[in-house]
């Protein structure tokens, strides 16, 4: 069942980011006492009347962006026009008719899309008067709003409701099964995935702006969409800069800290990576954000084309398609080892290929997440472990691992209790979390694991359980025997547990 959508159009700093986010009652759209701010179609799902429509931002229209992008802003504004089922037609009351309120009305008049003219910055009584000055554009009389005080948008929302048809609009909006952020460095062709996976299941190719300008990209855009009749919510994000650049530019600040956000709020990560450019130091701050946050993540290498050309000149006859790939995931292994584990996959993203297989992958590895595995299987792999190698002991310090539990899900949670938390070092904890990773049906997706000291009342009754079945848990001290690992087997074996698309 599709929403009613609704687009919010008017010339550039009028207000209209700050009216979808006093109507969604959250940050939706970055509001900057700017114009040219927002760029793309900012989608947000608003219930009114116990229906749901679909409210669009979207950028100043007749802005002059200085980045050469204003033919790409314009031509999002008209699809927003174009799919909407009426227009709510923003002005500035504070402001008064310009020639672009008069140039809007213009073409909406011409293409005949029902239109609810807005008289925005109307802070109180006093400013009605000059909204009145509005009604000359030839939409009836305008609603004076205010979106910063939340003024009159209870009026707002009932003149929306009567202007359209909530009849076959949902009752319930879908749960999203499944957020898939996707982050990368500039221009590393984020918008252009976003915009292959819409034109697969969409047919909206030009979703969002593409463009080989730096920065083209600003706010968090989400694309809903079906697949496999589930519903999932892609992010495009802003393309993440060198810090140095963020300190004296405010707008790239807050598209940082938006594209970190929908870090935090996915399920699982696509760090495009461009396959043409070294790894550089924003990808490796990006690598290890998304590690600190234990989020699932595929290592997106974009433009596999242009690097794959590149290598043939190197090696001539003996270039093997195969072995550039293994070589260019070794690479990745050594400058990202944050998020070694994760799968990689190879696309070009501007024809589209590959790309079904990536989301593909992206459920594959939701699902390693979200699986439980049982107390007794967890506890033979954690006794395989402690065979291997045992925590090593302190200057009179005896560390003992007594058993682990599962206690949570995306990430995988996992718990050793010991005697002592301080005995069990960082060191030991990466070789157990990796050898879990290989014992545990997580190969690809990061583990949490935690170190809990055992209470006294909780030994009293294991040390009775292990005398009555020793087999139940284990309990290994210092004195374990210890097998060395074969380091180049074993990373051969992580490598080929890596998926390549």
């Amino acid at each position: 069942m599709k929403c009613p959508v609704v687009a919010i159009v008017g010339r550039p700093n009028v207000g209209k980011s700050s009216l979808l986010n006093a109507l969604a009652g959250k940050t939706i759209s970055i509001v900057q006492d700017m114009p040219g701010v927002t760029r793309d179609r900012i989608s947000h799902y608003l219930p009114i009347r116990d229906r749901y429509v679909e409210i669009v931002d979207t950028g100043g229209y007749g802005f002059d962006d200085q980045q050469g992008l204003t033919e790409h802003i314009k031509h999002q504004i008209e699809i927003a026009m174009a799919r909407s089922d009426v227009v709510l037609f923003v002005c500035d009351t504070t402001a008064g008719i310009a020639a672009g309120d008069q140039a809007i009305a213009q073409l909406l008049r011409r293409q005949g899309i029902k239109t609810i003219l807005v008289a925005n910055k109307a802070d109180g009584p006093k400013s009605d008067p000059s909204v009145t000055e509005f009604s000359r554009l030839g939409f009836g009389n305008p609603i004076g709003i205010s979106a910063l005080n939340h003024r009159n948008l209870d009026q707002l929302l009932d003149t929306l409701a009567e202007s359209v048809d909530l009849t076959e609009a949902p009752g319930e909006l879908p749960q999203a099964h499944m957020h898939i952020a996707i982050v990368g460095k500039r221009n590393a062709g984020k918008s252009t995935l976003v915009n292959a996976i819409a034109r697969l299941y969409e047919d909206d190719p030009e979703r969002v702006i593409v463009s080989e300008v730096p920065g083209t990209t600003r706010d968090s855009v989400d694309v809903r969409f079906e697949k496999d009749g589930k519903t999932l919510v892609v992010i495009d994000t802003a393309g993440v800069r060198k810090k140095r650049h963020m300190v004296t530019n405010d707008i790239e600040f807050y598209s940082f800290h938006r594209a970190q956000r929908s870090i935090r709020r996915a399920d699982v990560v696509l760090f495009l990576i461009d396959a043409s450019e070294p790894i550089s130091e924003p990808d490796k701050k990006l690598a290890s954000y998304i590690a600190e946050q234990y989020k699932p993540v595929i290592l997106v290498i974009n433009k596999w084309d242009l690097a794959r050309e590149t290598l043939k000149k190197r090696d001539g006859d003996k270039y093997r398609d195969s072995d550039a790939m293994n070589e260019y995931g070794r690479y990745l292994d050594a400058e990202l080892r944050f998020v070694d584990y994760a799968p990689i996959a190879f696309i070009t993203a501007k024809e589209g290929k590959n790309v079904q297989q990536v989301l593909d992958l992206a459920q594959h590895l939701y699902n390693q997440a979200n699986e439980r595995v049982s107390t007794g299987r967890l506890n033979a792999a954690l006794e395989t472990v402690l065979k291997e190698k045992a925590p090593s002991a302190k200057v009179r310090a005896i560390p003992k691992v007594y058993y682990a539990t599962q206690v949570d899900v995306a990430p995988p949670t996992l718990v050793l209790f010991v005697n002592n938390p301080d005995y069990i070092d960082d060191n030991y904890k990466r070789f157990v979390t990796n050898r879990f990773r290989e014992l545990l049906p997580y190969a690809e997706v990061p583990i949490k694991l935690q170190i809990r000291a055992r209470s006294r009342e909780e030994s009293s009754k294991k040390t009775s359980g292990q005398q009555n079945n020793p087999s139940r848990a284990p309990t290994v001290g210092s004195s374990t025997k210890k097998n060395k690992r074969q380091n180049s087997s074993s990373k051969t074996a992580r490598s080929e547990q890596k998926k390549r698309v």
